[in-house]
């Protein structure tokens, strides 16, 4: 068409968009119904459709080459392989029109495997219950009067009879029911792309009738829906039966897909994600074995594809039933699956939005919209915040196994349990003692007890105490709980870390109360902090930065609030910004080194080695987790390599130039002869503390005799400005290293003294370290620290 050649470079979300217009289908059905509502106990003659008009728009079926069609050549329907085919509805009517804008419509009924039927399926299922729901009907009676095959009618009769009373819903869950079938072909001219079959010996045996009831359950605060129980029926013919392994997984997998988003990545993607949400019960109905299910026997091993038994068909009612339930719980009419949390969420946000919109007399100008928001910052500094009702814990069945999934890693990434977590208690049942520069903070119980922990909590409660720091009953939380951080985590992963904590075990204790002295007990006046200090705002992704990097600031300015140790705070403990971001601070009596290009490394961290150290505990060139980050990368242990690295990636980009691996490499060297160097003039008491206490494991070139040896020649906090982090070592060594192959450290505060130990920590600042200046005031620091005094 150009006259000239044309050079289209195709990038992934170009070949997305191909393959997705490659399989689009529209399907468009209208409908006169004379019966009504009333139709329904009068005769089956009177309940059929006047007129029904099915026009359907199928899947290209050989997809045209996408620089083609991004050149704006061809049609993506004109180049369908074979001729489409239209499905008639399986419903009584007066006058039946089919349309399809297809080249070719095929004279004889779709087979099974025909890839346009699942959304004419779709499209017809969710059309006649929509039409029973607009006729005040239920929508089974309104199917079961104007189905046309008897067999199609009591295969549905008997699966109702079955699924027993609809599901009501309670305060806290919104549960619907939803009834779809399918009457397919499965003829012997399936398999005969020539056409030497004649359509009028079709053996009427071999077509298919499948229905489905669905029940699901929603929560309306966050529209996490599980679907809570499947009953699938089957005819086939009478030698058919539905396999009872493989149909079964191959119904989970399909309940699982549609509720399953399949976009690209985004920097809130977990893996987890993928985890298909199977439904609570399964029950399979064949109508050729009357209602009984295959023995054990019969059942075939489960493959990587589904197997069918006899016919294609059992599957297609699947989407509309689910849609239908979801519809029967919510109101909610979704056209098109999946059929994810987000979009329910964020359907009946809208649906609110506009009740609420109709109810009212009057809209708000432009300056009423400004009036209301800035009211609405002006809340967020309120002294008094109004409390959350309680509510009944969620139901043990709402969440599914990928929402679990999911916020089991959120709660990884985040070290729940590192602060929630006493040395001897329960996992997250709170009471730690959190040493800050204002008094003692505890932690609370965050297990879902109602009436020590956060049981009773409901989403909205949960959500605003990570968001804005404010606890249920209204009272400000002190910022030693980072909600300044989890404020940036997503709606998705905020709702599956609430989904997580709740499917907890509940624990009953009771944390220690916080009690600061004054002024700082006064929590009204964290309100005004807030207004300085906080922003609740959830992350956004820099367009500028690639996915990786994106990725790793979510992770680490969220959940994983790596600012509220590395970050030093101004005098009313709120993290600086600027050149002060990832400076450094202290924490619990331990420095958080710098991040950032004031590091103390020697040796200049890399995105390699800030992998090494997270993901194992140990890097060569820095040394071993120890103190408050041991149990923190045993948290991460959880995450995937690829967070473990997108972290790296960004913490690395905060960080100094890095040298070369040769330079680096080479640099390490040197540090070490010198230390060696410095060690010929350092005779004397001290040395032969080393020599007893430290020599046998990190003598240079010795043996690993208890785990790793790491070179202390490298070892930040012996470059450090402050002797802390190595006295806290001394004293207490490594207990409980990050990975028990590291190695342990025993502690030497039952075996040296005060002097000795500042003795011996200046011994090894002059010797591994001898381009720095000595450390002052060391007793005192060791006395300090062994009271467990912070800094």
């Amino acid at each position: 068409r150009l006259g000239r050649p044309v050079q289209v470079l195709l990038g992934h979300a170009e070949l997305q968009w191909s393959a997705a217009l490659a399989g689009a289908q529209e399907s468009h059905i209208e409908a006169a119904d004379e019966g009504g509502a009333g139709a329904i106990a009068a005769d089956k003659a009177a309940t059929r459709f006047t007129a029904y008009r099915l026009t359907t728009l199928p899947p290209a079926q050989t997809p045209l080459l996408p620089a083609l069609r991004l050149a704006g050549v061809g049609s993506p329907t004109a180049e369908a392989a074979t001729a489409a085919a239209v499905l008639p509805p399986p419903y009584r009517s007066a006058a039946l029109r089919l349309a399809s804008t297809a080249p070719v419509v095929s004279p004889r009924p779709p087979a099974a495997h025909d890839p346009s039927l699942p959304g004419q399926v779709f499209a017809q299922e969710s059309f006649i219950d929509e039409a029973a729901r607009a006729a005040g009907a239920d929508p089974l009676a309104y199917r079961l009067q104007r189905l046309e095959d008897e067999r199609g009618a009591s295969l549905l009769r008997r699966l109702g009879e079955q699924a027993g009373p609809p599901p009501a819903s309670d305060d806290a869950l919104l549960r619907g029911r939803g009834y779809a079938c399918a009457h397919v072909s499965e003829a012997d001219w399936e398999n005969d792309p020539q056409n030497t079959v004649d359509s009028t010996a079709i053996d009427a045996r071999k077509d298919a009738w499948a229905a489905w009831m669905a029940e699901v359950a929603v929560d309306p605060r966050s529209g996490e829906v599980a679907v809570s129980r499947v009953l699938v029926g089957s005819d086939a013919g009478a030698a058919q039966a539905l396999e009872h392994g493989g149909m079964r997984q191959a119904i989970a997998d399909t309940t699982g897909r549609l509720l399953s988003a399949e976009a690209g990545p985004a920097f809130d993607d977990w893996p987890a994600t993928a985890v298909p949400a199977a439904p609570g019960e399964i029950a399979l109905l064949n109508a050729a074995l009357l209602g009984t299910e295959p023995s054990a026997d019969q059942s075939l091993p489960a493959t990587s594809e589904p197997r069918l038994a006899g016919t294609g068909a059992t599957l297609l009612p699947a989407a509309a039933a689910v849609a239908n339930a979801i519809h029967d719980a919510t109101g909610v009419r979704l056209d098109s699956p999946p059929f994810t949390a987000e979009r329910i969420r964020l359907a009946l946000e809208a649906r609110n939005t506009a009740a609420a919109k109709a109810g009212s007399k009057r809209k708000l100008g432009w300056l009423g919209a400004a009036a209301a928001a800035a009211a609405a910052t002006l809340a967020t500094a309120l002294p008094w915040r109004p409390p959350i009702a309680p509510v009944a814990p969620p139901a043990a069945d709402l969440y599914s196994a990928a929402t679990l999934a999911r916020g089991e890693l959120v709660a990884a990434a985040g070290d729940c349990a590192v602060c929630h977590t006493t040395a001897d208690g329960a996992p997250l049942a709170g009471g730690l003692a959190l040493e800050t520069p204002f008094g003692i903070i505890y932690t609370t119980n965050i297990t879902p007890d109602p009436e020590t922990g956060i049981g009773n909590w409901s989403y909205a409660a949960f959500e605003r105490a990570m968001r804005h720091g404010i606890h249920r009953d209204g009272r400000h939380l002190y910022p030693a709980f980072p909600y300044t951080a989890y404020a940036k985590l997503s709606d998705d992963d905020m709702q599956a870390l609430y989904a997580w904590l709740m499917a907890q075990p509940a624990v009953k204790a009771k944390a220690p109360e916080t009690k600061l002295a004054f002024p700082y007990n006064l929590r009204p006046a964290l309100a005004g902090w807030k207004l300085l200090y906080h922003d609740p705002s959830p992350f956004q992704p820099d367009p500028a930065r690639s996915a990786e990097w994106n990725r790793g600031a979510y992770l680490v300015e969220g959940a994983g609030h790596c600012g509220a140790c590395h970050t030093p705070r101004n005098a009313l403990g709120a993290e600086k910004s600027g050149e002060h971001r990832y400076a450094g601070a202290f924490a619990e009596g331990w420095e958080a080194p710098p991040l950032n290009a004031l590091s103390h490394a020697p040796v200049p961290w890399t995105e390699s080695a800030l992998y090494d150290y997270l993901r194992h505990g140990y890097s060569p060139q820095h040394g071993v987790a120890s103190g408050p980050m041991a149990p923190v990368v045993e948290s991460l242990a959880a995450l995937p390599d690829s967070d473990i690295r997108a972290i790296a990636t960004y913490l690395a980009s905060h960080a100094k130039a890095a040298p070369a691996p040769a330079t680096a490499g080479g640099y390490a060297s040197a540090l070490q002869q010198r230390a060696q160097a410095a060690a010929v003039t350092l005779a004397g008491p001290a040395e032969s503390l080393y020599d007893g206490a430290c020599a046998a494991c990190h003598q240079e070139n010795g043996p690993e005799l208890f785990g790793v040896r790491p070179e202390l020649a490298l070892n930040s906090n012996l470059h450090s400005p402050h002797p802390d982090n190595l006295v806290q070592i001394i004293l207490r060594g490594i207990q409980s290293p990050a990975h028990g192959d590291l190695g342990y450290m025993p502690g030497f505060a039952a075996s040296l003294d005060d002097r000795q130990i500042a003795d011996l920590s200046a011994y090894l600042r002059a010797r591994f370290a001898p381009d720095k200046p000595a450390w002052q005031g060391l007793e005192e620091t060791v006395a300090r620290l062994r009271k467990g005094g912070v800094h």
